[in-house]
């Protein structure tokens, strides 16, 4: 099942607004929509498009947050999300680019392997993780943004942007700075793209070695059962003060040979409200209410 339905998602999601390499940055709004090229071909649950799922709204209402998931199980081959709007919307990545920047870093041999030692700069950080040195699985678990900002100027411009051009991530942009384009610059993606890029990595369907694809899928290990794996990254821009401010939880759960991807976005919360102690459990939550979890 996840074989025959590898590409489809990302012809759908071309449809609904995916932009081409090198296109300017566009600010967050949703993308415009169009008819789905040879959609005769497409599974009828896939042709159709995005189903939406409003019902899910209650589950962002009662954290007092807004915000949108969306979902794709391979089983049923059925892509839904809770709010169609945002989940076409285009908004800032955070540190759930460190799924790909991850690749990006062991494909140019910048980090050797999980064991391959970051260090510190010397600099005090609010996360007290970040003041020593870390090894790269923990600067991931620790999503220590020092650590991938350092990378970053090791791969320079032109290397980043050869490989979101190979990776067709979101929008493709560095507009920003070398160091922070996924933080405060112009890579943008949707829900939707998000969920179209981690079923092209679990699918083996990214110019990337299988033996670094496999490395990065063990360190978005989240959680092991009996019953299923549960893989993901977390992202956020801004501080809890900040009532815009963004928080993403983006990844799969694995049943056997099933996949459920999800991509959780909060992007509006009530005062007081810390979206980022939210974005895990609501999602679990969400993913239970499936029978998925």
């Amino acid at each position: 099942m996840r074989s025959s339905m590898i590409g489809l998602l990302g012809l759908l999601l071309v449809a609904c607004g995916g932009a081409a390499a090198q296109s300017p940055p566009p600010q967050p709004a949703a993308a415009a929509t169009a008819s789905v090229p040879n959609a005769s071909a497409l599974p009828a649950s896939v042709a159709a498009g995005p189903r939406e799922l409003p019902e899910l709204a209650k589950e962002f209402a009662a954290e007092r947050v807004t915000g949108t998931i969306a979902l794709f199980d391979s089983q049923e081959g059925v892509l839904a999300c809770s709010d169609l709007k945002r989940c076409q919307t285009r908004v800032t990545p955070a540190s759930t680019f460190k799924i790909p920047h991850s690749l990006v870093a062991l494909e140019t041999g910048v980090v050797d392997g999980p064991d391959t030692v970051l260090p510190w700069d010397k600099q005090t950080y609010s996360n007290d993780n970040w003041n020593r040195d870390l090894s790269f699985r923990e600067a991931f678990r620790f999503s220590c943004v020092p650590c991938y900002r350092a990378i970053a100027r090791k791969l320079g411009d032109r290397v980043e942007q050869e490989w979101l051009n190979k990776l067709g991530y979101g929008n493709r942009s560095i507009a920003g700075g070398t160091d922070k384009f996924w933080l405060e610059g112009g890579l943008t993606i949707s829900p939707l793209e998000q969920i179209d890029f981690l079923r092209r990595f679990d699918g083996d369907q990214l110019p990337v070695s299988p033996q670094n694809a496999l490395l990065v899928r063990d360190i978005m290990t989240l959680d092991v059962t009996e019953s299923y794996v549960l893989r993901g990254k977390t992202g956020s821009t801004g501080t809890p003060e900040d009532a815009h401010s963004l928080a993403w939880l983006v990844g799969w759960v694995e049943r056997g040979e099933r996949r459920v991807f999800f991509a959780t976005l909060l992007d509006g919360h009530a005062p007081g409200v810390d979206p980022t102690q939210l974005r895990r459990p609501l999602t679990e939550r969400i993913l239970r209410s499936k029978g998925w979890l």
